[in-house]
């Protein structure tokens, strides 16, 4: 076997450990130790979330993360923006094939019910306080922006239907979000939702939601 076989044979296994250790290549180690984290998060619940096993489970020494992640506030603004995209991905879904805006309005506010339900330990990373300064992370803004302006667009899409305003838009919106947002995390929260959580969650979303959606008829 020449010099030349012998690195290439050296170079494949390297390659096939690193695929076992991390199934990460090099150059999107960010991206992996993010999917991980959430991983983490759906698995185990935030308080199994670390760096540290971040870094152990992707493969990779304890100081890798720290070319991405001085902190670990860094890494979970990092995984709230992923958390964001994801929701968003989740309400487009929920709104294919749907038309009529009161319908597609719902559509939203439940997609951001399911996502609290699905998600319990992610929701409190993209809003809860362990990320004290949100504001200092343009990606995570960006992210979470986005996510919101498909709710917004569905309150000015049903307003403008209905004839009313669209001076309304932006408080209709943030009602809109309060209303969806509130229930969410009372129902993520399993341990003050008991009384709730045995029943039918997206039941009781419709029932709420509708509610309030019935109530934008109404003339400020």
């Amino acid at each position: 076997m020449s010099s030349s076989d012998v690195v290439g044979v050296d170079k494949l296994n390297r390659n096939s450990d690193e695929s076992k250790r991390g199934g990460y290549h090099h150059g999107n180690l960010r991206e992996a130790l993010v999917r991980r984290g959430i991983e983490i998060l759906n698995l185990e619940g935030f308080d199994a979330l670390s760096l540290r096993q971040v870094a152990r489970d992707v493969g990779v020494s304890q100081t890798a993360p720290l070319h991405h992640f001085p902190s670990k506030v860094d890494f979970l603004a990092a995984v709230a923006a992923q958390g964001f995209r994801m929701m968003f991905e989740q309400r487009i879904v929920a709104l294919k094939g749907v038309t009529d805006p009161g319908e597609r309005l719902l559509s939203v506010m439940l997609a951001h019910l399911h996502f609290s339900i699905g998600h319990p330990a992610l929701f409190r990373v993209m809003y809860g306080s362990d990320i004290p300064a949100k504001s200092n992370f343009p990606e995570l803004e960006q992210a979470a922006s986005r996510s919101y302006g498909i709710l917004e667009t569905a309150v000015g899409d049903y307003l403008s239907h209905r004839g009313k305003s669209l001076s309304r838009v932006r408080p209709a919106s943030l009602a809109a979000w309060t209303a969806c947002h509130g229930l969410a995390t009372i129902m993520a929260d399993r341990q003050n939702a008991w009384d709730i959580i045995g029943h039918d969650p997206i039941k009781i979303g419709r029932d709420v939601f509708g509610i309030f959606i019935a109530g934008l008829d109404q003339q400020a």
